[in-house]
């Protein structure tokens, strides 16, 4: 390597934009310190950039118009570059208005107010209006000339926590409790990435009073960004053959520099706020034919509720006069595959516009499809198009990507060329974020795609039998047969279940209520549907054939048609799980749960590629210094130890017990680098034998959730990371039906000792799994960055509840 090389290393490696940064043969390579793309707690020195741009863009563009006293200042046609109409922009305001009224506000805060387009036109219908805008200009003309009422602060999307911000809402006489309407309209294309959208939309639903609505409007659609850009390129070239437009539009996409996103996202990003949420899209429904009726949608999420989501029965689309007979009827309908023809070409096709004139004085809605972005439906009562949030797989276009890029690859080249290299000749490449795509490839490619798609339906086999299991050891001294049934204290005596196990015998009732297998009162229980006992024998017998031809451990299989024969004795202690899941000391049966089958060779696979992805990036001066905490029988050790061949390694393996030290000093005795010893995650980290931020990498496989108090034991793991060292953990994200007949019984405490979660968000719930959403919520709570986890929504093996996690500090 070249002095001017390493000179320029040295700068790139103490740029506080930059983690590592390497040289070899493929160029010089570049990863992205995490605290400059982070979004939280404050946004990281690259995103400040990204949004100043904007600011700058806005600042100059309102200029302008105050110039020229034009509040549609920044409305121009993609197309020719000309201003919208200003009567499509009127529409466009009144139809904004419309949606935001429809909620019924009295307290609005507006997240960039921009030109004050729709506040004065929301002012007479309000009690309080706070807006919010990042050009300080335009808001100190808002601040001279504000109403009553009114009240302008400069502050960007994610200061809605700032003092500026909280001054403003005491000051508009907004309640206690918050407004009770969050708009964010039109400026979500200015944003970064999902990350940030997801914050801004997430503290918004924080803030807003129960029932109250966070309106995201005006937003351009992901699954349109392709069509948008053919429209442009067509627009310009309209001799151009087709196959040179759909080239020209998908270079366009890639290049587009605006946030892109769909309807999902904002769901998803709704989903893991903590909130009930209900969720409705709607199409722009102006009249003319633009990129803003064409590409954009609007959002309405409401928090907190407070009733049931209507459920109106599904009608397909056979013409418009169908459709408003069947809204006359007065009963709930939802007419679904309305071809937009805005964006169709078909005989049966309609504008949004068109349906929203025809069912004017209607109680019903124009609504998006939530799959299909040229496709509209209709809903009645308008009510019926919220439906509460789910986390499914959203699709983007985020801009942030390339700046990060281009602004670290502007860094580079003027490192090298300070140092005197000739930074025409070297390639460079950057990487910010853990890479999940390229993991979730090398997970796939180590299973078979016959087993991702039966195993679950296996473990809901198994899920099935469990919950049999229950019902039959409920129905065998006769409790919870006729109303009113038996309370708590009486099923735990009936049974003699232990202290230390009554915390499962409650979830066992939970689980029997919720698959109606079981009534209750909320404190007697009664109505108990029991297979019997020829029935549970045929059902426990039943998984050797379900398990035939899929990849599934026979042991595991094996071990769970025993333990759930022996419940009974289980429950009172009388028969250890330990001694069947390591019946004369075996191993075998608990590396099956870990390690050989379908989901956990994925799972395993994906930590392989992600320390593969580490290592990539040690230092050439040390070893890359890991610590695996709970490793176990060392199933997930071992793909990572072959991952790791060749790379220098300091590895401390751990587990509380010296059962599992004794047998993987024999197992692993081929790899240097390894030391064992005791690590309790419930312990002071500190205090173990390892030092604060000396880590690299820190693994663990199903153990986590052992933890007492999760947000503890994350703060501690954190401490012993160094700066942008990587968690990397295996968690079951679903509570199994299985396990609460089988390994569940590990994890009740000894008497005067304290159970997983007795100390966090798990406390009083008799929970010991948290889903993704909690696990991600934790994992920032704890200043965990760039999270990411595999297998997806999308995977077939998403459904089973074990997944790989990893996150930056």
């Amino acid at each position: 390597m070249s002095p001017e090389i390493t000179d320029a290393l040295h700068r790139l490696n103490t740029h506080p934009w930059i983690a590592a940064a390497v040289h070899d043969d493929t160029g010089l390579r570049i990863r992205v310190r995490s605290e400059a793309t982070a979004v939280r707690p404050e946004p990281g020195a690259l995103v400040r950039e990204y949004l100043e741009h904007w600011t700058e863009v806005y600042d100059f563009t309102y200029a302008a118009g105050a110039a020229a006293d034009d509040a549609l200042a920044g409305w121009r046609a993609s197309d020719t570059g000309e201003p919208l109409p200003a009567a499509h922009m009127s529409e466009w305001v009144d139809r904004t208005v419309e949606l935001v009224l429809g909620a019924r506000p009295r307290h609005v805060l507006e997240l960039g107010c921009g030109t004050g387009l729709l506040a004065d036109r929301l002012q007479q219908h309000l009690a309080g209006y706070v807006g919010t805008d990042v050009a300080e200009d335009m808001v100190r003309r808002h601040q001279q000339r504000a109403r009553p009422g009114q009240v302008f602060v400069r502050a960007a999307a994610h200061e809605v926590d700032s003092d500026a911000v909280r001054q403003a809402l005491d000051q508009a006489g907004f309640p206690a409790d918050g407004p009770d309407c969050v708009l964010i309209n039109s400026v979500t294309q200015c944003f970064p990435d999902v990350a940030y959208l997801t914050r801004v939309v997430q503290d918004a639903i924080r803030i807003v009073a129960p029932g109250g609505a966070v309106i995201v409007g005006d937003n351009r659609h992901a699954g349109l960004l392709e069509a948008y850009c053919r429209w442009l390129e067509r627009t310009a070239d309209p001799s151009a053959a087709g196959p040179l437009i759909d080239e020209r539009a998908r270079g366009r996409a890639e290049r587009d520099a605006e946030l892109n996103f769909d309807p999902a996202v904002l769901a998803a990003a709704a989903a893991a706020s903590g909130r009930a949420v209900h969720i409705a899209t709607y199409p722009k429904t102006m009249n003319a034919d633009s990129e803003l009726t064409r590409y954009r949608f609007d959002t309405v999420l409401r928090a907190d509720p407070g009733e049931a989501a209507i459920q109106p029965a599904a009608r397909d689309w056979t013409g418009l006069g169908d459709a408003l007979a069947l809204i006359a009827e007065g009963k709930p309908v939802h007419i679904v595959g309305i071809p937009n023809r805005l964006l169709v070409d078909t005989a049966d096709a309609v504008t949004a516009c068109e349906l929203h004139t025809a069912i004017a004085g209607n109680d019903a809605a124009v609504v998006l499809d939530p799959v299909d972005p040229t496709a509209l439906t209709l809903v009645a009562p308008a009510a019926a198009a919220f439906t509460p949030v789910t986390a499914a797989p959203g699709r983007a276009h985020e801009p942030f990507t390339a700046f990060v890029h281009r602004r670290v690859g502007e860094v580079a080249r003027a490192a090298l060329r300070r140092a005197g290299a000739d930074a025409r000749g070297v390639r460079i490449s950057v990487e910010h974020g853990v890479p999940a795509e390229r993991i979730a490839a090398a997970a796939a490619r180590a299973i078979d795609a016959h087993d991702a798609e039966r195993l679950p339906v296996f473990l809901q086999d198994l899920d099935h039998v469990a919950r049999l299991a229950m019902a039959d050891t409920l129905a065998g001294p006769g409790l919870c047969a006729q109303a009113p049934g038996d309370d708590e204290e009486k099923i735990a005596a009936a049974l003699a279940i232990a202290p230390r196990h009554r915390w499962i015998m409650r979830r066992w009732l939970a689980v029997l209520v919720d698959a109606d297998m079981l009534a209750t009162d909320g404190h007697r229980y009664h109505d108990l549907r029991a297979p019997g006992r020829a029935a549970l024998r045929d059902a426990i017998d039943g998984i050797d054939r379900a398990r035939r031809g899929l990849h599934y451990p026979p042991g595991l299989s094996r071990f769970f048609q025993t333990a759930v024969q022996y419940l009974p004795a289980l429950l009172r202690d009388e028969v250890s799980l330990q001694a069947l899941l390591f019946a004369d000391g075996d191993t075998g049966t608990a590396e099956g749960a870990y390690r050989d089958n379908a989901v956990n060779r994925y799972v395993n696979a994906a930590a392989a590629e992600t320390v593969r992805w580490i290592a990539q990036w040690r230092p050439a001066d040390r070893p890359l210094r890991v610590l695996e905490v709970g490793a176990g029988v060392g199933g997930t050790t071992a793909d990572v130890l072959d991952a790791l061949r060749g790379t220098p390694i300091d590895y401390l393996f751990t587990d509380v017990s010296a059962f599992f030290l004794t047998d993987a000093r024999l197992r692993f005795a081929d790899h240097t680098g390894l030391r064992y010893g005791r690590f309790d995650i419930n312990a002071d980290p500190l205090s173990q034998g390892v030092d604060e931020g000396t880590l690299d990498l820190v693994i663990g496989a199903n153990v986590l959730h052992n933890a007492v108090d999760i947000g503890a034991t994350l703060r501690g793991i954190r401490r012993l990371l160094r700066r942008d060292g990587v968690l990397l953990f295996v968690e079951t994200t679903r509570e199994m039906h299985q396990i609460l007949t089988s390994m569940q019984f590990l994890m009740s405490a000894r008497p005067g000792g304290e159970r997983p979660g007795d100390r966090d968000l798990r406390a009083g719930t008799g929970k010991i799994f948290l889903d993704e959403t909690q696990w991600r919520s934790e994992l920032d709570a704890a200043g965990f960055r760039s999270i990411i986890s595999v297998p997806g929504p999308d995977h077939p093996l998403h459904p089973v509840g074990v997944q790989l996690l990893a996150a930056t500090c």
